[in-house]
């Protein structure tokens, strides 16, 4: 499937799941279910925009350390974990523990870590 179709069928799903929300009052469908088909099994996908736009920067535990790619270095807008990992930030050093299931959709906004982090790790 095209990266094209994948941001239509995220798109199509997550608004189907908000709409279905605000009228049944529940609960939205979790980021990780929406973005499923944009992030494989056992990776930790990074995103530069928010909402999971653009093309994915993947990574895995067997990857080992890396920092993050220029384009993504305190610039991470949004991501999703189906890995267990460690996000790094050397100055002030800093780790947080990620753990499959956890995303966010706006990774940079009120000084989240998006915008402080400098590299990734299996863990902590």
């Amino acid at each position: 499937m095209s990266p094209r179709r994948h941001r239509v069928l995220f798109t199509l799903i997550t608004t189907a799941g908000l709409g279905m929300t605000l009228l049944a009052g529940g609960p939205v469908a979790t980021a990780s279910q929406a973005a499923a088909p944009i992030c494989g099994e056992n990776e930790i996908c990074f995103w530069e925009k928010n909402d999971f736009v653009g093309t994915p920067w993947r990574w895995s535990p067997a990857n080992g350390y890396r920092d993050m790619p220029s384009h993504l270095h305190d610039n991470v807008g949004s991501f999703m974990a189906n890995a267990p990992g460690c996000f790094i930030d050397w100055q002030p050093e800093e780790r947080r523990t990620v753990a499959p299931g956890d995303y966010s959709r706006a990774y940079q906004a009120d000084g989240k870590f998006g915008s402080r982090i400098d590299a990734v790790a299996p863990s902590c």
